[in-house]
């Protein structure tokens, strides 16, 4: 009994005395701190407080509690933690509460230690699991200063309620994290043990004031092995985003791809200060890679600036290298073209070294019109000190294409331009240059060569100290054109320049001379330059001077644009007072005011219409006042006022005279109004016309009038010398209206003319008559003409929008006389259609030619130059309109050629078709049905000569030729040919001859049937006299065969000749050069069957050695030259 009695006292005892003792230590303040204070004493970390309260069991808190270690700080004004202690009892630590108020947390770094390999690979060994689930109800962290690690403090406020089970996965019902400028949340699940297998829901919120807002919502999901995100970027920018990590704890592997929809970065950029540039980006980035490698792949469109360029290629990060492959850069608005990027960039963790080409066919900049093609710029070399070599065609800088070449070498502190060279046939301008930026920036240049036969040389050496420029020397010459320009932008200095043209004819349609003399004042920093012009003379040959009667100045500001001149005067020795005129730009106001008496209109048009071929005489008086709104492109007050009356315009031939022509202009409200009137009574001409407007802006309401008179046409005789327009009458009644920007004409214009003759085709049309109408609605004159062109009646109708650049005219007649000249007659029925959209005219229908002859007159003797001379100074004219072509040219049984030894019929079909900056292409057949060509006296007949088109252009089409002669009788013994002829086949570029015969015979042989109509050595030496003077008058018949030679094969020289006095030596010779310096020449027997090489050699341009070789011998000549 004793025994039991104990062990139950023993047990009542731990049942009594136990839970005693842990309430006394946990249910009470006093126990509570006690086992505070133990567990901070043993802790391995530094734990401090002020002041404890509560009780472990329930609820306690501390007072400015601290906690230190290596890596990690603490520390809080209040933390209150409130728990139940019941909930033990089911298995599960349950937190209520925790709150932090007014405290810190810091983060710091710590030197990294190794991890060996037992502890990389005991991360699958990881597995977690708890004895008790864990519950946190709601965690608070109020008014708290994060630091992480160097960054500055970020004031943080968090909200955390997670669970734990005891299999070791967290859920996080909400985590919380508000910013100032931030605010984030996760909601998810994920594991403590391997792979950790997670799924979490992320949403990051940025609202500063500095930046755009954006909303970023992000799904991960995976575990250690593979993670894959998908992220929404939306607010300012729109775009997706899908990675995948692959063994992110091992041998990490990424891959990502992203989704930019019209993403507006413009914002952003303004947020870091990287200017006003507007940047859309559409389009896709894939990327993949690891740790130490990468490979990015854009296709994408980049907007900048509203402008467009597409963007796609490989870049590709591994070894401290970033290699790019054909990366493409495309772009069609301002600048049109595409460049083509390879390259690699090496050492990029020390100091760069860059190899990068890039490389483009076509560039244009559309608003100059400047094309760049077969362009290729290289950069090489350290960053600190990059080599660039650029070549490129450049066409429409300049009024021909040329071609530039330049290298330069950039350092940290200079550039080295060491060639800029612009070559153009012989024009060639080298340049050099040298800016250096190791103190001051300063700048050393030359320019030397020549162009357009004139030398050209400058130099310059200037130096900016800021904000000084100073200016030691820039001047230039181009031929007979110069400027200068020393001094300094500093406090009392200045720039001096001038400008002066001896001969204007080399840079613009005026002949005479021009000088220009002035300042500039100013300081670089200072918002306001003045500009003086002291001196100003144009001397245009035939009239007198045009010079500034006193000096102006120009004064403009940078910050603002604003400028003001001040009573600029130009004066004329026939004027009696000067032209002054006045600019001021005030914002967004300009104001202005010129006003002249008796100017001479010849002067005028010497510097307007120089080349016009009639003439002006006359005085103009002007009187312009008032201002515009820039803006609103508004005229705050206009008093506009032009005369001209008594102006004569006057050929070798004839006179007219205007005996009013005036021009008025005036605000009216906002708008605008302007009348025009001019008379010619000899002419019966009158002319008034009205528009009105409300302002200046695209959709103002346009409205006006325009009536004309003319009871004669020969004013149309003066201004245009290309016709000769007999008795007729014009007139007008136009009504104008709709908008500024769209402008719609309703009326009727009518012409009658009794002949109109075109001068230089002899084309005549006679009892021409034409009507154009239209009505307000569409703004479409409705076009009817017709007329007799020869025997022939000739019709014209269509519509015109000539304000939109539209219009469509059909063409038909029958039996036209179109060009009626000595040499040339030509008549033509047709059925086409003209049709005109902005810049496309296209040109369809057919073009029936009946009948035609063409005789034209005999030409002297010339010679072609050799195939490598170029023209000096040759200009190719472009075309303002583009054109579309498609058109059947038929010709009739009645065309008929005599020119060149040939005399014949030719007939045939073709369709010729054009696109637009494209060669014009053919398809049919053009062909001889009977002809003969007569050579040296001897007529050969054309069976067959046909020129086939194959869809191939109209310079390339095939031939199908074949040409024989009769030999009737021979002199020799021989006995003539049965059949003898040539066959030319293939195409233009490769022609392919070929000679025939029955029975067959030599090439020789032939040739000489075919020319002389005799076989080789059958000439006496009678005869020879004969055959001499055939050769050497075989005139147009002799060049026409030579020349085709030599254009068809591309030759220098095709001649026949004879080295010696004996007829039976002629020999057809060929030649080329095969460089300026080396030619070659062969030349093959006509008559006696022999060949001879000649090699001829310039040493000097007056010492030439030449070679002959042949079946007699060799031998060689040197041959000097001396001009007389």
């Amino acid at each position: 009994m004793t025994i039991y009695r104990w062990l139950a006292s023993i047990i009542l005892g731990i049942f009594l005395v136990i839970p005693s003792v842990a309430i006394s230590l946990f249910g009470t303040e006093t126990g509570s701190r006690w086992v505070v204070d133990k567990a901070i004493h043993y802790s391995p970390i530094d734990i401090r407080y002020d002041k404890f309260r509560g009780k472990l069991l329930t609820e306690f808190s501390f007072n400015n509690l601290r906690v230190e270690s290596e890596s990690f700080a603490y520390q809080t004004e209040a933390l209150e933690i409130h728990w139940q202690p019941l909930a033990l009892l089911s298995g599960s630590i349950t937190v209520e509460r925790i709150k932090s108020d007014h405290g810190e947390v810091r983060l710091r770094s710590t030197e990294a230690k190794p991890n060996n390999d037992n502890q990389a690979n005991a991360l699958n060994e990881i597995k977690i699991e708890l004895p008790l689930s864990i519950y946190i109800q709601k965690l608070t962290v109020s008014d708290t200063l994060f630091f992480f690690f160097e960054a500055p403090a970020q004031k943080l406020d968090v909200n955390l309620s997670a669970k734990a089970n005891t299999r070791g996965r967290v859920t996080l019902r909400n985590l919380d994290i508000s910013h100032q400028y931030v605010t984030a949340s996760v909601r998810g699940q994920s594991l403590l043990s391997y792979p950790f297998k997670s799924s979490l829901n992320t949403k990051i919120e940025l609202h500063s004031p500095d930046y755009p807002a954006l909303t970023i919502n992000s799904l991960l999901k995976g575990d250690i092995r593979k993670l894959v995100t998908e992220t929404k970027l939306s607010d300012s920018l729109n775009a997706s985003l899908e990675a995948t990590l692959h063994q992110p704890a091992k041998a990490l592997s990424w891959s990502v791809t992203s989704q930019w929809n019209e993403s507006n970065l413009t914002p952003w950029l303004k947020a870091f200060n990287l200017g006003d540039l507007s940047l859309v980006l559409n389009g896709t980035i894939a990327g993949e890679g690891s740790l130490d490698s990468a490979t990015l792949s854009p296709d994408l469109t980049v907007t900048v600036n509203q402008r467009n360029a597409a963007i796609s290629g490989r870049l590709t990060y591994e070894s401290n290298a970033l290699t790019i492959n054909s990366l493409n850069v495309s772009s069609d608005n301002d600048i049109r073209g595409e460049l083509l990027i390879d390259g690699r960039i090496v050492h990029l963790d020390s100091v760069p070294v860059i190899d990068v080409t890039s490389q483009w066919d076509t560039v244009l900049y559309k608003p100059s019109e400047i094309i760049s093609e077969d362009g290729k710029l290289t950069v090489s070399g350290a960053i600190d000190n990059l080599s660039a070599h650029l070549s490129s065609d450049i066409n429409g800088l300049l009024p021909k294409p040329f071609k530039l070449t330049s290298e330069a070498k950039l350092a940290s502190r200079s550039l080295n331009l060491t060639t800029l060279k612009l070559s153009q046939n012989n024009n060639i301008i080298a340049a050099e240059a040298t800016i250096d930026w190791s103190r001051d920036i300063s700048l050393n240049a030359k320019v030397t060569g020549a162009y357009e036969g004139h030398d050209v040389n400058s130099k310059v050496s200037m130096s900016y100290a800021a904000p000084y420029l100073f200016v030691e020397s820039m001047e230039g010459n181009w031929g007979a054109q110069s400027f200068n320009i020393n001094g300094a932008l500093s406090p009392g200095r200045t720039l001096n320049w001038e400008l002066q043209s001896d001969q204007l004819s080399q840079v613009s349609e005026l002949q005479g001379t021009a000088l220009a003399r002035g300042t500039i004042n100013g300081v670089l920093n200072q918002p306001e330059f003045t500009i003086g012009l002291d001196t100003a003379k144009l001397k245009q040959t035939g009239y007198k001077e045009v010079y500034l009667t006193q000096p102006t100045d120009l004064t403009l500001s940078s910050k603002n644009a604003n400028f003001r001149i001040q009573d600029l005067c130009i004066g004329y020795a026939e004027i009696n007072s000067p032209l002054c005129i006045q600019l001021d730009k005030d914002k967004s106001r300009l104001s202005f005011k010129a006003n002249a008496q008796s100017v001479p209109i010849n002067a005028l048009q010497a510097l307007v219409i120089p080349s016009a071929l009639y003439k002006l005489q006359g005085d103009l008086d002007l009187d312009v006042e008032g201002s515009v709104d820039i803006e609103t492109t508004t005229f705050r007050q206009l008093n506009a006022s032009i005369n001209a009356d008594n102006t004569k315009v006057s050929t070798a031939e004839e006179t007219v005279t205007l005996e009013k022509l005036q021009f008025v202009a005036k605000t009216k409200e906002q708008g605008l109004q302007a009348n025009v009137i001019a008379q010619a009574n000899e002419l019966g001409l009158n002319l008034n016309g009205y528009v009105e407007t409300g302002s200046l802006e695209a959709s103002s309401k346009l409205s006006g009038t325009l009536d004309f008179d003319s009871d004669s046409l020969e004013l149309a005789n003066l201004l245009l010398p290309q016709v000769s327009i007999g008795n007729g009458k014009a007139s007008a009644r136009i009504a104008i209206d709709g908008t500024v920007d769209t402008p719609l004409a309703s009326g009727k214009v009518q012409l009658n003319a009794n002949q109109i003759v075109v001068l230089q085709s002899g084309t005549m049309l006679n009892d021409v008559t034409g009507t154009l109408q239209a009505d307000a609605n569409s703004g479409q004159f409705k076009v009817e003409a017709d007329g007799k062109v020869g025997s022939g009646k000739l019709q014209i109708t269509g519509h015109l929008d000539a304000f939109k650049q539209f219009g469509k005219l059909d063409i038909n007649g029958n039996d036209l006389l179109i060009i009626d000249t000595p040499d040339l007659l030509i008549e033509a029925s047709p059925e086409l259609t003209v049709s005109l959209d902005k810049k496309l005219i296209s040109l369809n229908g057919k073009l029936n030619i009946p009948k035609a002859r063409i005789t034209p007159i005999e030409l002297n003797q010339a010679t072609t130059e050799s195939a490598d001379v170029r023209l000096k100074n040759e200009e190719k004219k472009t075309s303002v309109f583009k054109t579309q072509t498609d058109l059947t040219v038929s010709l009739g049984e009645n065309v008929r050629v005599k020119a060149l030894g040939f005399a014949g019929q030719i007939q045939g079909s073709l369709n010729i078709t054009q696109q637009p900056n494209s060669p014009a292409r053919g398809n049919g057949t053009i062909g001889v049905t009977s002809g003969q060509y007569e050579i040296y006296g001897q007529k050969l007949t054309i069976e067959r000569g046909d020129l086939l088109f194959n869809d191939v252009p109209l310079s390339s089409p095939s031939l199908n030729l074949r040409v024989t002669r009769n030999i009737s009788s021979s002199t020799s013994n021989q006995k003539p040919p049965e059949e003898i002829g040539a066959r030319v086949t293939g195409s233009i570029e490769q022609p392919e001859l070929s000679l025939f015969s029955t029975p067959p015979m030599s090439d020789s042989t032939i040739l000489s049937y075919l020319l002389f109509g005799k076989p080789p050595g059958s000439q006496g030496d009678v005869n020879n006299l004969e055959l001499q003077a055939a050769l050497l008058v075989g005139g147009r018949s002799t060049e026409f065969l030579t020349d085709g030679l030599k254009e068809t094969f591309d030759l220098d020289e095709v001649s026949l000749d004879s080295r010696t006095s004996d007829v039976n030596d002629t020999s057809l010779y060929i030649g080329k050069h095969l460089s300026p310096d080396l030619y070659i020449k062969y030349g093959i027997g006509l008559i006696e069957p022999t060949s001879t090489f000649i090699l001829r050699y310039s040493l000097t341009d007056k010492l030439i050695f030449e070679s002959v070789s042949n079946a007699e011998g060799q031998g060689g000549d040197l041959i000097y030259t001396i001009e007389k």
